[in-house]
């Protein structure tokens, strides 16, 4: 089962987490929600992860993290945030690019240490999406990550 994304942000001071609970789901539904851990580590540069919604999903490369929160990340008639109002509005922005298409750009991005900048990708125009981390499971950790 894919682990989901986030944990990475905190709710602002102020702000009440909103935590869901398995009470009142239908026998067979599968309960997507999680609860958040401090201690859980985000994504990093290189998991492969899947967006939560599609029947058919494509596989997708974090490649930026870009340490704003999704309620910061302006986009065409709002934020993030406004656009995936199922996720906290606190939580972190990931930039992901299809796996195909950064094979064919970086060939070698199994082997990078560090995310590709934001500027590179537009200047080389390469496909990015920009998600919240809670839309996210992650299907293949990274390189770079402690086994």
């Amino acid at each position: 089962m894919p682990r989901k994304g986030g944990g990475g942000g905190n709710p602002p001071e102020g702000e009440e987490q909103t935590i869901r609970t398995t009470e009142g789901l239908v026998a067979g539904a599968v309960d997507r929600s999680t609860e958040f851990e401090e201690d859980e580590q985000g994504f990093v540069y290189g998991d492969i992860v899947h967006d939560e919604e599609p029947e058919d999903p494509e596989d997708l490369v974090v490649v930026n993290l870009p340490d704003m929160r999704a309620d910061e990340w302006e986009m065409d008639e709002g934020t993030l945030a406004d656009r995936h109002p199922a996720c906290p509005a606190w939580d972190d922005v990931i930039i992901v690019v299809p796996q195909l298409e950064l094979g064919e750009y970086i060939p070698e991005w199994d082997e990078r240490g560090q995310q590709i900048p934001l500027e590179r990708l537009e200047k080389d125009d390469i496909t990015t999406f920009v998600y919240p981390s809670m839309r996210l499971d992650l299907v293949e950790p990274s390189h770079l990550r402690d086994d």
